[in-house]
């Protein structure tokens, strides 16, 4: 499985797609899915995934956006993110999902 085929399965579970859409899609087996996404705190309902996958990173210590491992320090403030570009990136995440939000809000 390659590191591109790794991210595309992050981004499609954090969305609620099952194991089985994304092995179709991705021309993987459903089992290798499955245990990727188990491993790296993706596994069950999709649902639930997308809800949870914050406080798994944060208990785990893994990156919020790209899900790496984090070496955090002895003292002061635990890192969230990985890097800056992780970050800034889950910042426009979260900025473009609010717009979204307001406009479809705006509408009803």
């Amino acid at each position: 499985m390659t590191d591109v085929q790794k991210e595309l399965i992050r981004a499609m579970r954090l969305q609620g797609i099952g194991y089985k859409a994304i092995a179709r899609d991705l021309h993987l087996r459903r089992n290798q899915v499955q245990l990727f996404c188990k491993t790296h705190g993706l596994g069950g309902d999709g649902n639930l995934v997308r809800l949870n996958y914050v406080i798994w990173c944060e208990k785990t210590g893994h990156c919020l956006f790209c899900g790496a491992e984090l070496k955090q320090p002895e003292r002061g403030r635990k890192k969230k993110f990985c890097s800056g570009k992780c970050r800034t990136a889950w910042c426009r995440a979260k900025q473009t999902e609010s717009d979204e939000v307001e406009i479809g809000g705006s509408d009803a």
